[in-house]
This record gives C-alpha cells, structure tokens and sequence, in this order.
C-alpha cells in the first residue's frame, strides 16, 4: 500500500523543494535522524525483551515456589516479589514508550529540514494510525505482564493456604 502511494506522487502536482540547509548541517541532520530512528529500534526491541524476561521470571517463580516446602513463608515472598516484578516491568515498558515518543519528535523536527519529497513519503502514514499500532502493542505488552502475574499468583496462592 505504501509502495502504490509513493508510486502514486505526481511530480508535477507536487512541487519537489530541496532541502535548504547547507551540505554540513544536512548531512548533520541526517546523522541525528538514523540515530533516533537507530534508538527507536532499540528501545522497541528492549521493550519485548523486558516482556519476555518478565514473563520467564514469573515462571521461576512457578517452578521455584513448587519446590518449598507447603505453608511456607518464602511462598508468601514469592508472590510479593510477583507484585515487585510486575510493578518493576510495567515502569519499565511505560518508560521505553516514552523514549520512544521522544525520539519520534525528535524525527519530526529534523524531517521539517529535509526534501519535500521525504516530508511526503513521512507522511504517509498518518500519526493518528501510528498511534493506534503503537499503543494497541503497549496494551498487549501490559496486559501480558499482569495476566503472567495474575496467574503466577493464581499457581502459588494453593502453596501457602
């Protein structure tokens, strides 16, 4: 779909501006525009790896309360430092997608030095649908850290009863 819009752009409907900064300063916004695109990637991919470093801990916590002894006070732990976790993880997702935010403006601002052309491909998907994609994913990606534990409790709350 991208592909036939950008296919679609009619040079003669749409004036092609160069950009009107010096070769320096261009070359300089273009370095700072693939490093927070760069840092955009990474912050995404630490996002799904806290999840599932999350979740792989929740389930040690599973495996780890099967082997204590029944009624024990380290159950009790166990499910407090769920909690911990869970709190922990939620901060730490939360605080990936605002990074990510910041960058995104940073993106922004820099696209408005740039060609006429790229601040038209930049906008083919709108920011609107964007957001849609990206808080729908933090949704999922929080929604799985409480479901892990809610079921984490749910599996050594029976250990400690």
């Amino acid at each position: 779909m991208a592909i036939q819009q950008i296919a679609d752009l009619d040079p003669a409907e749409h004036e092609l501006r160069s950009s009107d900064l010096d070769p320096e300063t261009h070359g300089e916004m273009l370095h700072l525009y693939a490093e927070s695109a760069t840092s955009i990637r990474f912050a995404k991919s630490q996002q799904w790896m806290s999840l599932g470093a999350t979740l792989v801990v929740f389930a040690a916590l599973m495996a780890l309360g099967m082997f204590v002894p029944e009624r024990s006070g380290l159950v009790k732990s166990l499910v407090l430092a769920s909690f911990l976790i869970s709190a922990g993880s939620l901060y730490t997702l939360v605080l990936y997608q605002a990074w990510q935010n910041t960058e995104r403006t940073r993106l922004r601002s820099i696209s408005t030095h740039l060609s006429s052309l790229a601040q038209e491909i930049r906008a083919i998907k709108s920011s609107r649908e964007a957001n849609v994609h990206r808080y729908t994913l933090l949704a999922f990606m929080i929604i799985s850290v409480l479901l892990g534990n809610a079921f984490t409790v749910a599996v050594l709350m029976p250990l400690y009863q």
